[in-house]
């Protein structure tokens, strides 16, 4: 994919979802139960990279200077991981001891349910019809 922008070509070569984690190693280890799998890149107490299904999401402790507290706030997740699954009873018993998930609610495309990583991201959980 390129793109031209004020006359300077720009080609994209990956691109990738990143989080902030405070709780860092809570929250490696709940992607560790939801992926079922150990992070490909890990940088102990600092970064951990999964890739798997068609995503790339890496987890970083956030400095201070990205610390919650001088953060702007939101009201609303601006980012929701979206993960589709076979059986949304089956994936909701396997993160029922990791993560708070929410009630399934029918949508027109399906089932869904949102969880909750340790910092708060919002993870849906995704049936087709």
């Amino acid at each position: 994919m390129a793109y031209v922008c004020k006359g300077i070509f720009m080609k994209i070569q990956k691109a990738w979802t990143t989080i902030a984690a405070v709780e860092f190693d809570r929250s490696v280890n709940f992607y560790r139960h939801l992926f079922q799998q150990e992070p490909q890149i890990f940088t102990p107490a600092k970064y951990a990279e999964f890739e798997t299904a068609g995503i790339r999401l890496g987890i970083y402790r956030p400095t201070v200077e990205e610390s919650p507290e001088k953060a702007p706030i939101t009201l609303f997740p601006a980012v929701s991981l979206c993960v589709q699954i076979e059986d949304l009873d089956k994936a909701i018993a396997h993160l029922e001891s990791e993560a708070y998930v929410g009630e399934i609610r029918s949508v027109s495309h399906g089932r869904e349910a949102y969880a909750y990583d340790p910092d708060g991201n919002r993870i849906i959980l995704y049936e087709p019809c």
